[in-house]
């Protein structure tokens, strides 16, 4: 009885204590504004211009939601900060875009196109388009940079497949939506892979939206093969004896290598703090193994697909050889697409300079001799210390460390460094965008909570405390 009563008790004083959804919807507008507030000044005081990357979806209420944030130099850092998400109430053309955005700075008393520097965004008609996309409505000024999102752009690349392939390729997400899309197969299916101790215990669903589906699919089937085969013999399912031709085999043995390769790249461009120096850099070095990669297939070393490999060494027989040499040359032929096509989408990027790499190792010969940058340059190799800085730092930080000490360098450096290379963090936040406004809370207004969620700056709690009064009257 007593620990009824002490229970009750203190239920009743968290019921004391407890906010109301009013007051606590106050509170997270209060702390969504005074960041605002914060970066709205580091934005203004910020030393070279800024960068912008926005991109628009449709949440769960079917509205139109643009996302915005921006990288700007702060505190000898460059900083990558949340600015805002608003609905588009209506349509969603370039304009409306363009009027949302100048809305926002208007009201924080920011002449943004006299500031921005970059501006990063997907490849859609209502951004990129070449008359009346939102970049070419902003490009007017001919000092912004203008980046299509290399995500959109790898992804893009990646899609072309020979015939051949990807009928291989339809055939293989066929097999897992007839294992994955009932739930009664998913469960024996699952059991299944246990009782066989196989590595995994479900196939992975197939979807065009998503930049990694593709490998990560195939690979998951290539080391399930064997616990599919079985699975579809046992339900009678005709395509059971795509395991056993050896042309589909090796050609999904390729696709899951190749598509393998691919996300790896695509993984290298996601995160915070990527430059498009960084990403150019990792594109041109998968540019070039590509044809090494043919040549190596020419020859039968497979040294770069592993999957492919196992399943020839596995399967070797007689015919295999004939088998082979007409699949190789549709690899040979996916290769050389994935070439051109990475070449087309991906050379019409601005080419920035060597030093800004590695002062200290750049060939400065290659620098004009008009170019005062050149005279910063020597006096910058001869210092040690800054040596031990490089050395020691991030790019971005040594950098900005040396605004002071040599502002001309700095100012061209800030050029390949602050511009946005994806849109990665517009991604990210429609996922984050996708947990708070959720079927049951579809008519909230999800601007402020998505500040607070993904804005990196700190609220100042101690303003907010003292500009409160602790009884409000009634």
């Amino acid at each position: 009885m007593t620990e009824l009563v002490c229970g009750t008790e203190q239920r009743k004083k968290l019921e004391a204590v407890s906010l109301s959804n009013d007051t606590i919807s106050s509170r997270i507008i209060d702390l969504s504004n005074n960041i605002l507030k914060q970066v709205m000044e580091e934005l203004k005081a910020s030393p070279f211009p800024f960068s912008m990357q926005l991109d628009e979806s449709t949440d769960v209420s079917q509205c139109a939601q643009l996302l915005v944030y921006v990288r700007y130099m702060h505190a000898d850092a460059i900083k990558e900060e949340f600015l805002f998400c608003e609905p588009l109430s209506e349509t969603t053309k370039a304009a409306d875009v363009l009027e949302m955005v100048n809305n926002f700075f208007a009201k924080q008393d920011f002449n943004w196109k006299r500031n921005i520097g970059s501006l990063c965004t997907d490849g859609a008609p209502a951004m990129l388009g070449k008359t009346s996309g939102f970049a070419s409505l902003v490009k007017k000024a001919p000092h912004i940079i203008v980046t299509h999102c290399f995500l959109h752009r790898h992804a893009l690349a990646s899609k072309t497949l020979s015939p051949a392939l990807k009928e291989i390729l339809s055939v293989s997400v066929k097999i897992v939506n007839f294992v994955r899309a009932r739930a009664l197969n998913n469960r024996i299916f699952k059991r299944l892979c246990q009782e066989m101790g196989a590595q995994h215990e479900v196939l992975l669903y197939h979807t065009e939206v998503r930049w990694l589906s593709r490998g990560q699919v195939l690979k998951r089937l290539m080391e399930l093969r064997k616990e599919v085969s079985f699975f579809l013999r046992e339900k009678q399912n005709p395509l059971s004896v795509q395991f056993d031709r050896k042309e589909f085999l090796y050609g999904l043995a390729y696709l899951a290598d190749i598509f393998g390769h691919l996300n790896e790249v695509n993984l290298s461009f996601q995160g915070p703090d990527v430059t498009i120096m960084d990403v150019t850099e990792r594109l041109q070095a998968f540019q070039a193994k590509l044809p090494l990669w043919k040549r190596r297939l020419e020859t039968d070393n497979f040294a770069n697909f592993p999957m492919l490999e196992e399943v020839i060494s596995q399967t070797r027989i007689d015919n295999t050889e004939a088998l082979l040499s007409s699949l190789r040359g549709n690899m040979c032929e996916n290769l050389d697409r994935l070439q051109q096509l990475f070449e087309s989408y991906c050379s019409h990027d601005p080419n920035f300079e060597l030093w800004i790499r590695n002062p200290f190792l750049a060939d400065l010969n290659s620098i004009g001799d008009d170019d005062l940058a050149k005279d910063d340059l020597i006096e910058l190799r001869t210092m040690q210390m800054l040596r031990s800085e490089f050395n020691s730092k991030n790019l971005a930080e040594f950098w900005c460390s040396l605004a002071q000490a040599y502002p001309r360098l700095v100012k061209r450096a800030m050029v390949a460094l602050i511009p946005f290379a994806t849109t990665y963090l517009c991604e990210a936040g429609f996922s984050a965008l996708l947990a708070i406004k959720t079927k049951q809370r579809n008519r909230l207004d999800a601007k402020d909570n998505m500040r607070v969620a993904l804005a990196k700056t700190v609220p100042q709690f101690r303003v907010l405390v003292e500009d409160k009064q602790e009884q409000p009257s009634h």
